[in-house]
């Protein structure tokens, strides 16, 4: 059975699960415990994984003379398409105007995000064992370690060959671990649609967000099914570029059902050979860059939802230099949410409150009860678009081999 239907499978029970037995064991929290065991489970073999699969993605990259092209375009990407949703996300809600939220009181949130100084010495401890000790939620300091290590395997090919073997070795043993978790996906996937189903229904204020939630609905089908489409059109030589939507549901359904975009990257590490159709080297390289600086997806909402607090606290309306300045922190703010990789949105929707001032500095708590749904739409545009991302990148690159949809696992 294809992974996307057993994720599809184990969703759907979760919903069902989830609105007919909404209050079952709910005293004892079994299952929301049980979802987040299941995150663990899929974020298990993670960093590992990434770590030797990343050394040797950039040591076969630097001999085929590819590694330059692949991180240009990953980022060049990144950057185009984190641009495009800001804007997309900041006047689609201008236009669609939903209406004010009530000012509810809520417990104040104390969020703090690493200053530069703090992420360079993560990236760079005294020790340079230190980066595998760090926090699970941090895959910046793994992923940079890899790379430097990748580079200098290929400074002697008889002295590096015996670790260069070792590594590929190491690396593959990981994948086939990865390989075999992402075979479970369907009941790890089960209980966290549960969770986030018994979330939602149990949330008394939801029809007061129903408005600003179906904006962001829309944005997102607007986004899947017309604007995305026609980019892939072009991108890949006038391709199907449906066929690339269907290739990445795996890890879009991931998404939707966990929050969590590192819980996501195993499965797009595996779904991108697999089905994307991009070399190993190249996939194994850019999704991690990606995972860690583009949340096209969170910027997007970040706009959505700050221009939204904006409404509620003011009936003045935005100029055109609002327009933009919201477009544009929300833009920037996206590239530093990584070390938040299932509560990105609501650290950046703070931020921006805390820039703005005037007396919104804790707006972004009206959002609370909606959160786990923001999470949802937030990770779903980041994995789905880097998966993309990754795959246009490779093609370009020359590091790109086409799968036949029926072969998809």
């Amino acid at each position: 059975m294809k992974i996307w239907l057993k994720l599809l499978i184990g969703t759907a029970a979760g919903i069902l699960a989830g609105l007919f037995f909404p209050d079952v064991w709910s005293d004892i929290k079994v299952i929301e415990q049980l979802s987040t065991v299941a995150i663990n489970i899929g974020r298990f073999i993670i960093f590992p994984l990434v770590f030797f699969s990343v050394v040797t993605g950039i040591h076969s990259l630097v001999q085929k003379k590819k590694v330059l092209g692949i991180l240009s375009r990953s980022v060049l990407y990144m950057v185009i398409v984190s641009a495009l949703l800001s804007v997309f996300g900041t006047i689609s809600v201008l236009l669609l105007s939903p209406e004010r939220i009530p000012v509810f009181i809520q417990e104040s949130s104390h969020i703090t995000l690493p200053s530069f100084y703090e992420t360079i010495l993560s990236i760079f401890p005294t020790n340079f064992f230190s980066v595998f000790f760090q926090d699970g939620n941090q895959i910046l300091p793994i992923f940079i370690m890899a790379v430097l290590i990748g580079f200098n395997m290929n400074f002697d090919k008889v002295i590096t060959r015996a670790t260069v073997q070792l590594f590929e070795s190491i690396s593959g043993i990981f994948y086939h671990i990865n390989s075999f978790i992402n075979e479970l996906m369907g009941f790890f996937i089960f209980p966290m649609a549960w969770f986030i189903t018994e979330q939602i229904i149990s949330t008394a204020e939801i029809e007061v967000f129903r408005q600003m939630l179906f904006a962001i609905a829309a944005d997102i089908l607007i986004l899947v099914f017309i604007i995305y489409p026609i980019i892939l059109y072009f991108a890949t030589g006038r391709k199907n570029p449906y066929k690339w939507i269907y290739a990445a549901l795996a890890p879009a359904l991931a998404a939707i059902a966990s929050g969590d975009s590192l819980f996501c990257l195993s499965l797009q590490i595996k779904n991108s050979s697999a089905n994307m159709g991009s070399k190993p080297e190249a996939a194994t390289v850019s999704l991690p860059l990606l995972s860690v600086f583009s949340k096209a997806g969170t910027a997007m909402v970040t706009s959505i939802s700050f221009i939204v607090i904006l409404k509620s606290y003011s009936s003045l309306g935005l100029n055109f230099s609002g327009v933009i300045w919201v477009s544009t922190f929300a833009f920037l703010s996206s590239f530093i949410v990584g070390p938040f990789p299932g509560t990105g949105v609501f650290v950046a929707v703070s931020l921006l409150c805390s820039i703005y001032g005037r007396g919104i500095e804790e707006g972004y708590l009206i959002l609370k009860p909606i959160l786990p749904i923001l999470f949802s739409a937030s990770v779903l545009m980041d994995t789905l678009t880097n998966s993309l991302i990754s795959m246009v990148a490779s093609r370009n690159a020359g590091l790109h081999e086409e799968i036949p949809a029926a072969k998809f696992k």
